[in-house]
């Protein structure tokens, strides 16, 4: 019998591929091979169940060509940045699936593993000959995987106490639910504080709570993050009274404060520098931090209330530089995540600020979110040498579907959504949202994420 061309490469496609899972070990194997001097080749070879296999490859020079997904169940390959590759593979019985990639024969190549269950690798051309290795692998040059550790961001000689808080939801942020919150591992917590009752009056201050807080943390040896609202999600106004008239109905169902008016930004920065100097020289705080860049407010209501991009990236300069010089012992977690019309610059703030010793940082740690891969996520790899990085777990991060195929779940595990904020955003600092109850059934709450709390104390040495 004759077969076409196409028909006998498919047969050879197909006997390589059971050659290889015959030989491949229980849990499968992720064989690496190196094609030429620009092209590598990952290749997941299943067990006889199938399995998936979930890595990032960081490259010292942008990578110049990618193709993945060989088969039709293919998890998936992103660039979190130029120099990142974020790459999902998943296989059926008897099936492969690769990725192949090229990079300049002079690039310092890290295979890190964020989070397979129980994958073996390989490295070689077969996997007969190839030789067990284990991740992180630097896969060209010795110092590969050593370099973002060497590369960690100066801390300076301000508070640094980085780990796992709990962030406190509004109605679950007393002392007892803080009390309640002291499992292995938790560092401290990060509480919201409502700008109207901290200033019902024009410069007429209330710190009683704040103060209250600090000296319980310092008692139970914990650390305090305040937050300070200015935006809500609830029909709550976050402005004192008199400033009402500077808050917007946002789309999330509550109120923003008109962050650039500068009537509203003079009493914003009155306020944060009067709590910094109260409370910064208390052994309980940690710092203090801002709310997500994100107005709420469609593009129109922005630019009717007067929002220019450049007039919103000034303020957060000029925030961040008075608070930091408020709080000259303590740090500034700036929670970024959506910039209105200039999405670019979040760099800019991100690079006037840094030498500052502000942290950098933002809500959802979503693997499958499309605008959150391609307009925030790559902050993260730019800053990670500059800049000391955080994530938050929140709520709709408890009940996040898998939208690629190979996940033995629904929902992104606590482990996996750890693996993922520690290897591809590479933070230091990591909140959990004080979510009581599953959102829907089947997903997850904030006490799933204690054993990988109390199993992870240190995220990024």
């Amino acid at each position: 019998m004759k077969f076409s061309a196409s028909t006998t490469l498919l047969l050879a496609s197909l006997l390589t591929s059971l050659a290889l899972a015959a030989d491949a070990p229980p849990n499968g194997v992720l064989l690496i091979t190196h094609l030429d001097n620009h092209q590598w080749q990952l290749r997941l070879v299943p067990s006889g169940s199938g399995q998936r296999f979930s890595g990032v490859i960081d490259s010292s020079s942008p990578f110049t060509a990618v193709a993945g997904g060989t088969t039709e169940n293919a998890g998936g390959v992103r660039l979190w940045s130029p120099s990142s590759l974020g790459a999902t593979l998943s296989s059926a019985p008897g099936a492969t699936d690769s990725v192949r990639f090229s990079v300049s024969d002079a690039a310092q190549l890290c295979l890190r593993d964020t989070g397979s269950s129980g994958v073996q690798l390989y490295m070689g051309e077969k996997l007969s000959n190839a030789q067990r290795v284990k991740a992180p692998l630097a896969l060209t040059g010795e110092e590969a995987c050593g370099a973002a550790a060497s590369a960690a961001p100066n801390v300076g000689n301000r508070k640094y106490h980085p780990g796992h808080y709990i962030a406190l939801l509004r109605g679950w942020d007393t002392q007892l639910v803080m009390s309640q919150s002291m499992k292995p591992g938790v560092v401290g917590f990060m509480k919201r504080y409502s700008w109207p009752a901290l200033e019902p009056k024009p410069g007429a201050y209330q710190f009683a709570e704040i103060k209250s807080d600090l000296a319980w943390c310092a008692a139970h040896g914990m650390r305090l993050i305040i937050m300070i609202e200015d935006k809500t999600f609830v029909r709550e106004l976050p402005t004192p009274p008199d400033l009402n008239a500077y808050a917007l109905r946002n789309r999330g169902g509550g109120y923003t404060a008109v962050r650039w008016a500068p009537v509203l930004l003079t009493r914003f920065k009155a306020l944060l520098s009067a709590i910094g100097k109260q409370f910064d020289s208390s052994p309980g705080l940690e710092g203090l931090a801002t709310q997500e860049t994100a107005p709420g407010f469609p593009y129109t209501v922005d630019i009717a209330n007067g929002y220019t991009a450049a007039k919103y990236r000034d303020m957060y300069i000029d925030v961040l530089t008075t608070v930091s010089k408020a709080f000259p012992t303590s740090r500034i977690f700036w929670f970024m995540n959506f910039f209105p019309i200039k999405q670019e610059y979040i760099a800019n703030v991100a690079a006037a600020v840094a030498p500052l010793g502000v942290f950098m940082g933002g809500p959802d740690v979503m693997p499958d979110n499309p605008n959150l891969e391609r307009k925030t996520y790559p902050f993260y790899t730019q800053f990670q040498s500059k800049m000391v990085l955080f994530a938050q777990v929140e709520g709709i991060c408890y009940a996040q579907p898998h939208l690629t195929s190979g996940y033995a779940t629904k929902y992104w595990t606590m482990p996996e959504l750890f693996n993922f904020a520690k290897t591809n955003l590479h933070v230091r600092y990591m909140f959990w949202v004080h979510v009581p109850d599953p959102a829907v059934p089947g997903a997850y709450d904030w006490t799933d994420a204690w054993p990988v709390i109390a199993a992870h104390p240190t995220i990024n040495p």
